[in-house]
């Protein structure tokens, strides 16, 4: 079941990736992305262990995503992935605000 609610997940992410996908600024883009990663990962360490398990899948994804945008753009994103890998960071390191929120961490909103 968590399988398959994971890759509905993905497929939804990749399904708003490609209809809904604007930016202004490309650099502001990576800049509020960014800071949402740093704040999911304050949020992340804001909890409690037992709350941490609730989280930790959500929460490698937007490391995952995140470190997979940069490495595109530092080769010159050849491929044109380096933007939805950075809305998919911003989208999973919402869901671990959202979560944390849930707990109660104060860092989490």
């Amino acid at each position: 079941m968590k399988k398959i609610t994971s890759i509905s997940l993905f497929s939804l992410v990749l399904i708003f990736n490609l209809v809904f996908y604007t930016t202004g600024s490309n650099a502001d883009f990576k800049n509020e992305t960014y800071n949402l990663v740093q704040k999911a990962q304050n949020c992340y360490f804001s909890l409690p262990t037992y709350a941490q398990e609730g989280v930790i899948d959500s929460y490698l994804d937007t490391e995952k995503y995140w470190n997979d945008a940069v490495k595109e753009d530092k080769m010159g994103d050849p491929r044109n992935l380096a933007n939805a890998f950075y809305r998919n960071a911003q989208l999973y390191a919402g869901v671990v605000l959202q979560i944390g929120s849930a707990y109660g961490s104060q860092s989490c909103k």
